[in-house]
């Protein structure tokens, strides 16, 4: 065992709520690239002298000492190329080290400063962050400690105060519901090997032959392809025990275009792919044939009729089933209370529609829900959700989350929403106040009866049928702002669309057809689901034989607020996020409501295209 992890246990005696069971460690997986170089273990060790020092002497008069302190040293190396029309508008390599120290204070069990946003300062929440240099040693890592553990303790205790004049403010009454749970201390401090990243000069040349395809298209305004390699080294470092590295492998591609409507409507169309490796990414060639489908669509997009109101059965095709689950139900499968201090719009972000539901039936008897962190495939394909810990330090759980329709528990991290509950491992979006709260990773939907897909239309086209409607829905895509924020839009124009919008709808789908009683799809544009509420879930009337595998980075923002920051800097692959993945049937919804999308206008070209 290691210097850090001898200090993490000896602080046991000083924490006595805690238990310790560090298990043996997982082997290491075979070797593929080295190590890292840049976090070495004299300067994890260093980290967990100061850690030590801290829970021993850090205090100010008259208030609390910390009951828990954590660390997480993070690594990352990234290579991102990104080209337009076959030549390179941004390439880099970026390579940093982070240390983040996270301090818990208590007035007692039950009342700590954790799930907190205090008004108006919401970036007071006991986290603070330094940069390490990436040649770094043990004397700059213990100076490092040493400063964010200071700054952390005392917005902890800032925030402890606000917390409680709130509470005594709001008239809260008092609860047994501890504010945070113990878990069981992890040990595993053998590197996890990955292998190395695709070369940036190899990113570069693949998003310049993907990106020339897009030359002599009149209807395209703007396109680009991006390709990215990455990794992030992870240490986790606590006064509980836990000492533990996990090690997260990705490669990805984007392609992207933009076109205009007729009567100025903004167009956008996507492709996006993510596995562990460019192994796991489609060939050159697929690339390009998918490039074509995207202008094509465009094209026909640009004359495509404006979708009409609409209430009735809805078809949800592979990714447009992905962006269903992710954007309509995944936030409300999460078991963490919504953080205190927030006004109810704001609070609305966090889901919550669940939280009183376990053990009742919430979804049709067809369908089964499981999240499995420790699962690394999924229909075939590789997945990029799994992990080996969470992000407060628990080990990666697989949790049945919905049996034939019932909910039998929730996504819970080490923030309770009832007594008795402890983290199932799936501690990973981070909300206002600091606080993780549970969330999904890797998210598998079933059903016990499965229809093949080339019959789920016909399915769609009686449903409507019964309802008296002329025709069907079909949504195979939704919008992802990470990737379309347009920079055409002025700040002014895109802060009156999300104070005009509703940001609790899904985005709008970007590829969506009517289908006619005789079977012929036509395709329509601006088309944008209202809410969809939990008992649409319930009349699910039939989902298909075949999977849809589909990995993404789950934003810590909103749809809309990627809108107004631009989406990706520099429209790199995003690499920033929650690494996620859906695999799904086609979703066949009995009954939901659609209106027109609201997205503004464009004014026409001053002058015609230029040539070449």
């Amino acid at each position: 065992m290691s210097t850090r992890a001898l200090l993490a246990a000896a602080l046991l005696a000083l924490v006595p709520a805690t238990t310790q069971i560090a298990g043996a460690a997982p082997k290491a997986e075979p070797a593929k690239g080295p190590p890292s170089k840049a976090v070495t273990d004299e300067i994890l060790d260093a980290i967990a002298e100061e850690m030590n020092r801290a829970m021993t002497s850090l205090e100010i008069p008259n208030n609390p000492r910390p009951y828990h302190i954590s660390y997480k040293v993070t690594e990352v190396d990234v290579n991102d190329a990104a080209a337009s029309l076959g030549q390179t508008t941004s390439k880099r390599n970026r390579h940093f080290v982070n240390l983040e120290a996270r301090v818990r204070v208590q007035l007692a069990p039950t009342l700590d400063n954790g799930n907190f946003s205090v008004p108006n300062a919401e970036e007071i929440d006991a986290v603070v962050a330094i940069n390490l240099p990436v040649e770094s040693n043990a004397r700059i890592a213990r100076r490092a400690a040493w400063l964010v553990t200071d700054g952390a303790y005392k917005e902890a205790l800032i925030q402890l105060r606000a917390k409680l004049e709130h509470r005594r403010a709001s008239g809260a009454r008092p609860t047994d519901v501890p504010a945070w749970t113990s878990e069981k201390a992890m040990v595993s401090e053998d590197p996890v090997l990955v292998p190395v990243l695709e070369p940036l000069d190899e990113l570069e040349a693949r998003a310049k032959a993907i990106s020339a395809g897009f030359r002599d298209r009149p209807e395209i305004r703007d396109s680009r392809v991006a390709v990215t390699s990455y990794l992030e080294r992870r240490w986790y470092i606590t006064t509980e025990g836990t000492s533990v590295t996990d090690t997260r492998r990705a490669s990805g591609v984007v392609i992207a275009a933009t076109g205009v409507a007729e009567d100025g409507q903004p167009l956008a169309q996507y492709f996006l792919r993510y596995g562990r490796t460019a192994k796991d990414l489609p060939s050159d060639d697929e690339l390009k044939a998918e490039s074509k489908k995207l202008m094509d669509t465009i094209a026909a997009l640009q004359k495509a009729p404006v979708m009409d109101r609409y209430t009735g059965p809805v078809l949800f095709e592979g990714e447009g089933a992905v962006g269903l689950l992710r954007f309509a139900l995944a936030p409300h499968l999460g078991g963490t209370p919504v953080p205190e201090g927030l006004n109810p719009q704001e609070a609305k972000r966090f889901g919550g529609a669940l939280t009183d539901k376990v053990g009742l039936r919430v979804m049709s008897p067809n369908l089964s829900i499981v999240d499995d962190p420790t699962a690394h495939e999924g229909g075939g394909k590789a997945l990029i959700g799994g992990y080996k810990i969470d992000d407060e330090g628990v080990a990666a759980q697989r949790v049945e989350v919905v049996k034939d329709g019932t909910l039998k528990t929730l996504l819970t991290s080490r923030t309770p929403s009832q007594k008795g509950q402890s983290s199932n491992g799936h501690a990973r979006r981070t909300a206002e106040g600091g606080a993780f709260h549970g969330s999904a990773t890797n998210l598998f939907v079933s059903g016990k009866q499965t229809t093949p897909r080339a019959q789920l239309k016909g399915r769609l086209i009686a449903a409507a049928r019964a309802e008296g409607l002329k025709y069907g829905l079909i949504i195979r895509r939704f919008d992802d702002a990470a990737i379309t924020a347009a920079p055409e839009w002025s700040r002014r124009e895109l802060v009156q669309m999300i104070k005009s919008t509703d940001q609790e709808i899904p985005p709008p789908a970007v590829l969506a057809y009517r289908v006619l009683p005789s079977g012929k799809e036509e395709l329509v544009r601006g088309v944008q689901l209202a809410e969809v509420p939990m008992r649409a879930w319930k009349d699910v009337l039939a989902v298909s034989k075949e999977l849809t595998t589909y990995n993404f980075l789950a934003a810590t923002e909103g749809q809309l607020q990627l809108k107004l920051t631009g989406g990706t800097d520099d429209g790199f692959v995003p690499s920033g996020g929650i690494e996620s993945g859906i695999v799904t049937p086609d979703l066949l919804l009995k009954e939901i409501d659609v209106q027109p999308a609201s997205t503004g206008a464009l004014p026409a070209t001053a002058v015609p295209k230029p040539g070449k």
